[in-house]
């Protein structure tokens, strides 16, 4: 994803190749797709020449624009595709034929799924109840009315693997017993909210695969084939615990060769989100609040999180709202999607709604519904044809009653998470960039132009208020590339004209367009007010 790491700019900033961009912290081991995504750090990043590469940025990324010369905007969410001809993939070996005693609850199922390059073939490791009594003994047929009993369940980690993503097996993996045979796919027992990170750089083969789980105290293991990992180790004394009691998600960055764990402290009776970071994965630092909702109706209940080029993270909330018994929603969870440039403050991608995967249809019918209707729990993409894929556990029923839960996968186009479009449809929108310096004669928009749509872009001063001679609205040119983006050019001007010690800002308007994203051979000017 590149390298544009000084401190004024580059916090926004993703430096990208041919526009494309990566996927995941951890994916460039992870995707069929092979390429780099890493993380920032919270100490003082290495200096580095900011024209060295290209960047990107989102239309959610608030650095980017100048919110005083902007009219009839407004962000919203894009589309998330649900793969409905194969979905749901897998479910709850309880009610599959032959039946999978050990598989008696997903609950939340915590999804961590990868593509394995080394192994070609995509890995799905599971939280779960091994043991669930009251699922167990009580026919969907006869739930109704009954009250679900959370007794003597135990905890586990299940693993399934895939050669396309779609046909999944649960193999036997002969390691836990489970009454009296190990024929099982068992990974562990009495562990949960269970990730493994696939660390190909790691030098020693027999940690190539990095595993983290709360047992009776959150605790890493490593493996050098993600099957056979070794005895769980605690965290030390010395590095305080956190609850973890959710989905433990963790990602390499790349500036400061840290691990990043994101997950889950209580508060005032609410979940709230929370980061560690290691250089070895065995030694921690303390937990620290990161992020939270908005009191009992709106609480963080984990969220996975992933780098999308240096400096910019995204996040998979799982909202969920408690409180109110007489809410619609009461007792469900929603999966909204996050971001942010520093891993320690978070921002709604579209502030009014930023729902990512849409429950199905069916929430409060249960055993009727969809099988996603009520619950979503959601693992971090991975890039196949020019479109990222998320695998994700849905749930029908309700989250501390009786619940299905299986798992499912979706898509969108790859960069199209949010955009920028007009409030009111049939007028213009006027979106205007910070100050930018332009280093090369790269300037690109990835747009969607409906019918009788129309796109035009004029090059101002950095502040926004005179328009440069030669680079007016009206002649400008969107030249459609073979990737879906657009090069922005002038009739009878070119950017490599410009002053490159001076900093000039886009103006962009639009009918019928939704911007989803910018980049190429510029980077936001140093804000004079920048955090330290």
């Amino acid at each position: 994803m590149g390298n544009a790491h000084d401190s004024s700019f580059s916090r926004r900033a993703v430096l990208i190749g041919g526009m494309g961009v990566a996927a995941g912290a951890s994916l460039a081991a992870t995707t069929p797709s092979a390429f780099a995504a890493t993380a920032r750090s919270a100490a003082t990043p290495p200096a580095i020449d900011p024209t060295s590469g290209k960047h990107k940025y989102f239309a959610f990324d608030t650095g980017l624009w100048n919110g005083h010369l902007m009219s009839n905007c407004q962000v919203r969410m894009g589309s998330f595709t649900k793969d409905t001809a194969h979905n749901p993939l897998f479910g709850e070996g309880l009610y599959e034929h032959p039946t999978l005693p050990w598989e008696a609850r997903f609950d939340n199922g915590y999804p961590n799924v990868f593509w394995d390059p080394e192994h070609r073939k995509f890995r799905c490791y599971y939280t779960l109840f091994l043991v669930d009594p009251s699922s167990s003994s009580t026919p969907v047929d006869q739930r109704i009315g009954k009250t679900y009993s959370t007794a003597n369940r135990v905890t586990g980690c299940n693993y399934a693997e895939s050669a396309d993503g779609i046909h999944w097996t649960k193999p036997d993996l002969g390691l836990v017993d489970f009454n009296g045979s190990t024929a099982n796919n068992i990974l562990l027992k009495g562990v949960q909210g269970t990730s493994v990170l696939y660390d190909p750089e790691d030098p020693d083969p027999s940690r190539r695969y990095k595993l983290i789980t709360l047992a009776s105290k959150l605790s890493v293991a490593f493996s050098a084939d993600g099957i056979h990992f070794t005895p769980l180790r605690p965290w030390p004394a010395n590095s305080p615990s956190p609850g973890a009691d959710c989905h433990n998600r963790v990602f390499k960055d790349s500036v400061s060769g840290e691990y990043v764990l994101i997950t889950r402290l209580w508060d005032s009776n609410v979940r709230v989100v929370a980061m560690s970071r290691s250089t070895d994965f065995v030694n921690w630092s303390k937990p620290v609040e990161v992020h939270r909702g908005n009191g009992l109706e709106s609480q963080v209940y984990s969220m996975p999180s992933w780098e999308y080029g240096q400096g910019l993270y995204l996040g998979l909330g799982s909202v969920y709202t408690d409180g109110d018994k007489t809410l619609p929603d009461y007792d469900t969870v929603d999966l909204s999607l996050l971001w942010s440039t520093n891993t320690t403050e978070w921002n709604n991608v579209a502030p009014d709604d930023s729902t990512f995967i849409p429950h199905g249809s069916g929430m409060g019918r249960y055993p009727r519904g969809d099988f996603d209707s009520s619950v979503i729990f959601a693992s971090v993409p991975i890039e196949m044809d020019n479109r990222l894929w998320f695998y994700y556990m849905g749930g029908k029923g309700w989250h501390t009653s009786w619940r299905q839960t299986a798992l499912g996968r979706g898509w969108i186009e790859k960069d199209k998470f949010a955009y920028y479009g007009g409030r009111q449809v049939h007028k213009p929108t006027v979106v205007t960039t910070q100050g930018l310096s332009i280093f090369g004669d790269d300037v690109r928009f990835l747009v969607d132009v409906d019918h009788g749509g129309s796109v035009s872009v004029a090059l101002m001063d950095q502040n926004g208020t005179a328009v440069q001679p030669g680079f007016e609205a009206d002649r400008s040119v969107l030249e459609p590339g073979s990737d879906g983006w657009y090069q922005v050019r002038w009739r009878g001007a070119d950017v490599r004209s410009l002053d490159p010690s001076l900093f000039h800002a886009l103006q962009i308007t639009m009918k019928n367009t939704r911007l989803w994203a910018l980049g190429g051979d510029f980077y936001v000017r140093p804000l004079k007010y920048a955090k330290p």
